[in-house]
């Protein structure tokens, strides 16, 4: 039997529609680019010259644009014209669906640039300025957000501030704001030492993924769960033993205001908390510890640098706690280790430099 559009998009593990799932319109619309004619009176394709790289990546993104208006309902009806569903307010929602996926802020502008070439290929007389504006904001942005070295903590700071946060909340309970900053905390410490992925943190239920072990909890999530479709299991730190113990019997229960659910992390109203609204928790929590926010990504960087840099015979536990099928991912890890070793060494020549040329009335001891 074959598939439709609708069932497609309960794929976890895809979100591009195929080619042979697109709307008429669509598919007919980006097959005549690639229609051989005569470059001379402008009958050949705007696709022709494209590399296989670059259709396929054009196709991939323009598919994932699909899916996102199938799955928003925004698909007016079959008459209407693929380029009269690239609209401002369209294109808004679609950076908000992309960006609560804790997608990396180059996969979103590769996905938008792809949407934006295909589009004005499709349809050149038509006015896309706007979306190129949007297109070109976004790679200046990515620019400063792939400057992460800078923002990086060794993860034993980030679990050793968090077990103090919590301690601090616990101290003070009457304050307004003192189950919030635990649960901040918590979370923060869970990243720490178990870096999942955004999605995954947001969608957490109690003994479903959170379980309780005899003297500890246990993390897991089913293969339909995981970017890689397979099973993830990770025993937590016996020091998150008592504080997750505190928060279930009590931050908890207060955070939910009467409410019921089994979400493990609960806003302050009540109701499970939304993806972005753990991601601004936890950014603003980490920049105000650290002067540099720490997203829930970014936590997964953190991880795996530091066990690259502070303990590289044992570099193969990155692939599993990452839960990456190919263990070669773990070689990004290597050479961002291998920058903060150069900039650590660069520094201390410097201060060596510094102390050798110094006047010797003028040399103080180290």
């Amino acid at each position: 039997m074959p598939r439709t559009a609708e069932s497609y998009l309960g794929d976890p593990a895809r979100q591009c529609l195929p080619l042979n799932l697109w709307p008429a319109a669509d598919r007919s619309a980006w097959e005549s680019l690639f229609v051989r004619g005569d470059v001379l009176d402008g009958t050949d394709g705007r696709g022709v010259l494209w590399s296989p790289v670059t259709r396929t990546n054009y196709r991939q993104s323009y598919g994932r644009w699909l899916t996102f208006l199938i799955g928003q309902g925004l698909m007016a009806g079959t008459e209407e014209a693929p380029w009269e569903r690239v609209t401002l307010d369209h294109v808004k929602a679609y950076l908000v669906e992309l960006s609560d996926q804790d997608m990396a802020s180059w996969t979103i502008w590769g996905r938008l640039a792809g949407l934006l070439c295909t589009i004005e290929a499709m349809m050149p007389l038509q006015d896309f300025r706007w979306l190129r504006r949007i297109v070109r904001y976004l790679e200046r942005q990515i620019v400063n957000r792939r400057r992460k070295l800078q923002r990086l903590q060794p993860t034993h700071i980030i679990f050793d501030w968090s077990l103090k946060h919590m301690d601090d909340a616990r101290r003070n309970p009457l304050h307004r704001v003192a189950d919030r900053n635990y649960r901040d905390a918590l979370i923060i410490g869970l990243l720490s030492c178990c870096p999942i992925r955004l999605a995954n943190l947001t969608a957490m239920e109690i003994d479903r993924h959170l379980v309780r072990m005899t003297n500890s909890f246990m993390l897991r999530l089913a293969p339909a769960e995981t970017k890689t479709g397979h099973p993830y299991a990770a025993p937590l730190p016996e020091e998150l033993t008592q504080p997750f113990d505190h928060y279930l019997a009590s931050v908890r229960p207060r955070l939910l205001k009467g409410l019921s659910h089994d979400r493990l992390w609960v806003s302050e109203r009540g109701t499970p908390m939304a993806a972005r609204t753990i991601h601004d928790a936890v950014t603003s929590s980490t920049e105000a510890a650290f002067g540099q926010p720490i997203n829930a990504h970014l936590f997964r960087d953190c991880a795996a640098t530091f066990v690259a840099l502070e303990d590289p015979e044992h570099i193969g536990v990155v692939s599993p706690l990452l839960g990456h099928i190919d263990p070669r991912a773990a070689e990004q890890h290597y050479i961002q280790a291998n920058q903060i070793v150069a900039g650590r060494r660069l520094r201390s020549s410097v201060a060596e430099l510094r102390r050798s040329l110094r006047p010797k009335t003028d040399r103080r001891p180290a």
